[in-house]
């Protein structure tokens, strides 16, 4: 940073949060202005501005506060004293994966402007020119490093600008050196890639001199998309020696990512994308090989090409991006399918599925249920609940729906955070309303809340919750039998008492009434008309076993239900 001043901007989301440096200017009004742009953005954050002035005596800077806004201030900020250290030291370092990654993070409105990637920034002349006549974006990019390197250290930003600063002017000494020097190797727009990678593999097997080839190759390249294409080309026209050809491919392979690294170049590759679904269902296509799914027929073409390549396991780098792509995806907050909550659900069941059995090192299967159990928990965001539930004819309707988003969610937290809204809507008037006074029959509603049991029973919800659901439902079904008298009406008449215990066994067990304290109440009549007078001579009797036997049977399977059940 040029100059004995700068202003340094520091910013804190909450009070919870601690203090971050966020950016250094060498303009007052500028940090300033910066400083009230953060706090106007978030109401619980706070900002405060430093001015940093270099004692060339001590060979420090000195801090003074200028100004401090938002919910708190800030503690004196410790001098730091240490010594600044760059992992990269030479031009060759920023060749390497970690640092052209950082480039692409600080330069990437630039990059993405001029449709390049970091690799052809490292090996072009014309576009270290054309960076170097934007105006401020190297010197921004500069602090950017240098801010985030000295929030991890005890050196300060100072430290860093100076190391960043003169690793900047080697790299660009040498790129200019090479480029003079006709270091730099030539392709030519019609020339074959396997000849070139060929010739420079025999010649000196420098990585350096093939990637310079094909920047040079890129430089008549105008957009991502078209970037896409000549690269697939050169993925398809590899040299015949096996070592040759790993040496060219590993660096398609490389060049490619970095591509698909970009918004812009992910979107060239994908086409046009009418939802997030749709973007993470070609990403998945893209990650599986699935070169020929239907996901895949209105993407470009360069999609299908990259597909078929990675499953023929060719390009890890370019696997590992797209990896990277659909956690970043899945964690966003957009909706997946944002005119329908049901196909969003559906999408998202079918995207876990297909994504947990291609889970590997690359897209570990840890990361990708805590990315869908993220997910799951917007889901149960009341809005999107309400949009669930809206146009359902009744209680019962209600409940389907929230019972079969069970099975489409991730996470324990979010099962128990559903069973909340089952709970409620067992509680709520509607439900009294559907299932104690509705227009069907007693027996049928019996049945549908009964099913309804059965589904929370067979969920994987934490046990506490499910037995606490389970007794809701059995609850709900004995205010419908109190209301009806329905055991009441199979008990009465002058029918055999064996009859009637196997009518209410019946009941019990065949789906009508709920496990708990309703099958129980017929399970009670049933004995009772079982070990009356009347019942014990007709089980004596010759027509009495057979339904003895039946009942007996009827009572086992209910104590077996009841036993799973607890």
């Amino acid at each position: 940073m040029p100059g004995d001043i700068h202003y340094e901007v520091f910013f804190k989301k909450n009070r919870k949060s601690g203090w971050t440096l966020s950016e250094a200017r060498d303009d007052r009004d500028q940090a300033i202005r910066l400083a009230h742009s953060l706090i106007a953005k978030q109401k619980d954050a706070s900002v405060r501005v430093t001015k940093e002035t270099f004692d060339k005596e001590h060979r420090k800077f000195r801090s003074v506060p200028i100004f401090e806004g938002g919910a708190e201030t800030m503690g004196v900020e410790k001098e730091k004293t240490g010594e600044a250290r760059l992992p990269c030291l030479t031009p060759d370092d920023l060749s390497k994966p970690h640092a052209r990654d950082t480039i692409r993070r600080v330069l990437t409105n630039w990059l993405e402007r001029v449709q390049a990637i970091p690799m052809e920034l490292l090996h072009r002349p014309d576009l270290v020119e054309n960076l170097e006549a934007s105006g401020t974006e190297l010197q921004h990019a500069v602090q950017k490093v240098a801010i985030a390197s000295a929030s991890d250290s005890d050196a300060g930003v100072h430290g860093y600008v100076k190391q960043l600063n003169e690793l900047v002017q080697k790299s660009l000494a040498r790129i200019y050196k090479d480029g003079r020097d006709n270091r730099l190797p030539e392709y030519p727009k019609k020339a074959n890639f396997a000849d070139i990678a060929g010739e420079i593999h025999k010649r000196d097997r420098r990585a350096y001199s093939l990637r310079a080839a094909m920047a040079d190759r890129l430089r008549h390249e105008k957009k991502y998309g078209d970037k896409l294409e000549a690269l697939l080309d050169m993925g398809d026209s590899l040299p015949e020696a096996e070592d040759a050809r790993n040496f060219a491919l590993d660096e398609v392979d490389h060049y490619i990512a970095e591509v698909i690294a970009f918004d812009a170049g992910r979107e060239a590759l994908l086409g046009k994308c009418k939802d997030l679904g749709e973007t993470l269902e070609r990403l998945a296509c893209l990650f599986d090989g699935d070169h020929s799914a239907d996901a895949l027929n209105l993407a470009p073409s360069a999609a299908k090409r990259l597909a078929k390549k990675i499953k023929g396991r060719a390009l890890p780098a370019c696997r590992a991006a797209i990896a990277a792509n659909i956690l970043k995806d899945l964690e966003r907050p957009k909706r997946l399918r944002p005119t329908s909550v049901r196909d969003e659900v559906r999408l998202a069941r079918d995207l876990a599925s297909r994504l947990v059995i291609c889970a590997d090192s690359t897209l570990p299967a840890d990361a990708l249920i805590k990315a869908f159990a993220s997910r799951s928990a917007r889901l149960l965001q009341p809005e999107i609940i309400d949009e669930l539930l809206r146009h359902s004819r009744g209680a019962d309707e209600d409940l389907d729906r929230l019972i079969a988003l069970e099975e489409n969610l991730v996470g324990e937290a979010n099962k128990q955070k559903l069973a909340g809204y089952i709970r409620s809507t067992l509680g709520s008037p509607n439900a009294d309303a559907w299932y104690v006074r509705g227009d069907a029959k007693p027996l049928e509603r019996l049945a549908k809340l009964t099913a309804q049991q059965a589904k929370i029973l067979k969920g994987k919800y934490p046990e506490r919750d499910k037995l606490e659901l389970a007794a809701n439902f059995d609850a709900l079904g004995m205010k419908i039998v109190d209301d009806s008298k329905i055991l009441n009406m199979v008990e009465a008449g002058d029918r055999p008492a064996l009859d009637k215990a196997t009518g209410l066994l019946r009941l019990a067990t065949g789906g009508a009434l709920p496990i708990g304290n309703c099958s129980a109440d017929a399970q009670a009549r049933a004995l009772r008309h079982l070990k009356s007078a009347v019942g014990l001579s007709e089980a004596q009797a010759e027509d009495g076993r057979p339904k003895l036997r039946q009942i007996q049977g009827m009572l086992q399977e209910l104590s077996q239900r009841q036993a799973k059940a607890s």
